[in-house]
């Protein structure tokens, strides 16, 4: 799976770009706020239809614009694919090989992004929402059907949470409740589901990485922790019933808080090493070792899954891990042989020996560099 060309209008900084990058390795170098991040922020939108940064696609586009368009020419186990994704403020279009399509569903899953960024190495220390984020990224990449029920639920669960704030003013209709506990039960289980089947499949692969990257004897484990069911991994009509069961049974402190205590919105992912909270008990380079392995881990998933290597978007992660770690990383990459893009400030960050190609950027504007086969960079 590689990008041969990308295609980027008033997407940010990015006026007009065309960009044809290299098959393997594209080591894109700048100063902050010249658009490094802009462009594999691009990649992620035309891919999975989502920014990374904000929560609306439109605060992506350039000011003073009404729209931004992003376009890439993508090859898939040797079938070739032109997507495009063209959004403002009122309305998103998508299109497939020149057609518009109206449905997501024909159009997610033809290119496949991982997203790998310095802020990812807070993981275990950050709140659940950012683990729960996390977690929704892997799946979706996995099942991209998730998004449907991603996006179903949020709406349920705002609308439920609306009237829970109403029925503290006065008295509302416990039967629109009803139906509002219905949707998110029907939702809610799916989500439930597939988190629980991506991550059964992926913690085996997690603690492999991890005892190869991390000290001798060092174990990692990954752990979905739900709120709302009891065991996870059952069939959905069980966990649909269950989940209705306890919205149910949370009502009546619901409408005292004013909003949902209990669904897939407030799970967790626990993440242990050596037996414990890696929060609460690793140091700051265990932590990283056990983002780094989530990370790897995430790609060899993906890779059985798909047959071929996703796309890797690496966001200045380099300048933040030590050079032992940096080093278990890039080699890992070489091995993969797939299409990664990586971000910095400084090339010398970036040490790896496989065919790749250095592009400077400036103010929105790409500048391609020689495409280098040899020694790493930085190194003599």
């Amino acid at each position: 799976m590689y990008i041969g060309r990308l295609h980027a209008e008033h997407f940010r900084n990015l006026d007009t770009l065309e960009w044809w990058p290299h098959r393997h390795f594209n080591l894109v170098t700048g100063q902050n706020g010249q658009g490094k991040t802009n462009l594999l922020e691009a990649i992620s939108v035309v891919a999975g239809l989502r920014s990374f940064r904000s929560a609306r696609l439109q605060d992506c586009v350039q000011f003073g614009q009404e729209r931004a368009t992003v376009a890439v020419q993508a090859e898939r186990q040797g079938v070739r694919c032109d997507l495009a994704v063209q959004f403002g403020a009122s309305a998103r279009k998508l299109f497939v090989d020149g057609k518009p399509t109206a449905g997501v569903s024909t159009y997610l899953g033809k290119l496949v992004a991982v997203l790998f960024t310095a802020a990812d190495l807070q993981l275990p220390h950050e709140e659940p929402e950012a683990r729960r984020k996390y977690l929704d990224r892997v799946v979706f990449n996995h099942e991209p059907a998730h998004l449907g029920d991603l996006r179903q639920y949020e709406r349920v669960l705002a609308s439920r949470n609306s009237l829970l704030r109403q029925a503290r003013l006065g008295p509302v209709d416990p039967q629109l409740i009803d139906v509002y506990d219905g949707l998110l039960a029907q939702h809610g289980a799916r989500i439930i589901a597939r988190r629980a089947a991506v991550l059964a499949r992926f913690a085996p692969v997690l603690s492999e990485v991890f005892a190869r990257i991390a000290a001798p004897g060092l174990s990692a484990e990954i752990a979905y922790a739900p709120r709302g069911v009891k065991k996870a991994d059952r069939d959905v009509a069980d966990l649909q019933d269950e989940l209705l069961g306890a919205l149910r049974e949370r009502r009546d402190r619901d409408l005292a808080m004013g909003h949902t205590t209990r669904g897939p919105h407030r799970d967790d992912v626990g993440l242990w090493i050596g037996g414990r909270p890696a929060q609460l008990h690793a140091s700051q380079g265990q932590c990283r070792a056990l983002v780094l392995a989530l990370k790897i881990a995430e790609i060899r998933s993906l890779e059985a899954s798909l047959g071929e290597p996703p796309i890797l978007l690496m966001d200045d992660v380099s300048s933040e891990l030590d050079a032992e770690r940096n080093r278990a990383l890039m080699t890992y990459l070489e091995e993969l042989g797939g299409q990664v893009f990586l971000t910095t400030t400084d090339a010398r960050f970036i040490r790896v020996a496989a065919p790749r190609q250095v592009f400077a950027v400036h103010a929105g504007a790409l500048t391609p560099g020689a495409v280098l086969e040899g020694a790493a960079q930085g190194e003599s």
